[in-house]
């Protein structure tokens, strides 16, 4: 039962992380336009239960005009919308303030800031804590995205802040991260991996569509492409049994989906994300339409 829908306004990004799952940096393709947003919003209303528009990338920041006429279309659709962001625009609290208020005069229900050691040095004085600050003094929900990170120093990652909700996504070593944060971590044989982490793949709650169209449900995997098929028409037809690569994957994790591939890995994996994501890598030739867009994978 799809409730959020995730537009990705682009892959370009003001930072370039080492733990990015989507390779974002700032010379990364895939730019969304305000038609496709328009067409995306109005499939959307075909959706049952679906109440939530989130904007999000990359960083959404970057298309700021883009963004402002993307969420008037959506409030105009009442929808509940949010934003995903890193705050890099908040180099003073002025500023951010300045950059959100036109969010909070629209009506945006929900910011969501990624302040944490992988996306800032210094989380305690970086821009994300800053934009935190501007959304709450502008009165806008917000929501802390903090991924716990173990080579961080802890009795500051673990200070109390003055934001309520905070979400804690696990690290993912897929994207840039399967290339940049895997070196000294202890690995296993890809035969371990017997359970994906995600347990409603085959009832997703959220998906995300992008500028090419791809209709993900997790960063590189696709359940069909808006350009070619209307959005509702392919969350409402989605049948996991009927996907080649989330079948295996949710039956019995990354070995199942090696397995079931014919292709045998000659290396050993950090975590499930990590030997799924190199797997499907290495089907992405294979599987065009449902593994992509290649952006996501290096390409």
């Amino acid at each position: 039962m799809v409730t959020n829908l995730h537009i990705l306004l682009t892959y370009n990004c003001s930072l370039r992380c080492k733990h990015c799952y989507v390779y974002s940096d700032q010379r990364a393709p895939g730019k969304i336009s305000l038609s496709q947003i328009s067409h995306y919003l109005n499939e959307g209303r075909k959706i049952p239960n679906l109440r939530w528009i989130y904007f999000g990338g990359g960083e959404p920041f970057t298309q700021y005009p883009l963004l402002l006429k993307a969420v008037q279309r959506a409030r105009k659709l009442d929808y509940e919308v949010g934003v995903e962001t890193n705050g890099y625009f908040a180099r003073t609290e002025a500023a951010g303030i300045r950059f959100l208020r036109p969010l909070a005069e629209m009506g945006v229900k929900d910011i969501r800031i990624s302040n944490d050691f992988l996306h800032y040095k210094n989380p305690e004085n970086s821009p994300a804590n800053r934009a935190l600050a501007a959304a709450q003094q502008l009165g806008i929900s917000t929501t802390l995205v903090r991924i716990p990170y173990a080579d961080a120093d802890s009795s500051i990652q673990n200070e109390k802040c003055s934001v309520t909700n905070i979400i804690e996504p696990q690290l993912m070593y897929s994207g840039r991260a399967a290339e940049t944060m895997v070196v000294g971590r202890k690995s296993f044989d890809w035969k371990t991996f017997t359970s994906c982490p995600r347990s409603d793949l085959g009832a997703p709650k959220q998906v995300f569509v992008d500028a090419y169209g791809f209709v993900q449900i997790c960063p590189g995997i696709a359940i069909g492409n808006a350009c070619e098929k209307p959005l509702h028409t392919i969350i409402q037809d989605f049948d996991i049994q009927k996907h080649e690569i989330l079948r295996p994957l949710h039956a019995q994790g990354p070995s199942r989906m090696i397995r079931v591939s014919n292709h045998q890995p000659e290396r050993e994996f950090v975590g499930p994300c990590h030997c799924c994501y190199w797997t499907r890598r290495e089907l992405i030739d294979r599987y065009p339409e449902i593994l992509g867009p290649r952006h996501v994978y290096g390409f």
